[in-house]
């Protein structure tokens, strides 16, 4: 078994996600139109997060073929819109009148 030394290891784990990303890109920009890229990057710069998961949302239609064309700028606005309502939140709801302190000192 060949043996490799840690900045080896680090070297090609960095080549590998170098190769990712670049893949990533060419896929990007086969699959939208060059508004629909640019705006994209545009939104990266500002909400990193919320590109990611359009382009996630986008290279899994594209692997899927369900993608009919390139997509426009318009249908990426959409896609953007739709990521921005569907966000998780957390709701944190208190409940009055319930104290489980109060219970531990009953003993006492």
């Amino acid at each position: 078994m060949e043996q490799f030394t840690n900045p080896e290891i680090k070297r090609m784990q960095e080549e590998n996600a170098k190769a990712a990303e670049e893949q990533r890109e060419m896929l990007l920009t086969q699959i939208l139109t060059p508004q629909a890229k640019e705006r994209l990057g545009r939104v990266a710069l500002v909400k990193e997060e919320k590109a990611r998961e359009v382009e996630k949302t986008l290279l899994t239609l594209a692997m899927n073929r369900q993608l009919p064309g390139k997509v426009s700028e318009d249908q990426l606005i959409a896609m953007l819109e739709k990521a921005e309502t569907s966000q998780k939140s957390l709701k944190i709801v208190r409940r009055k009148g319930f104290d489980s302190d109060s219970d531990d000192l009953e003993g006492l």
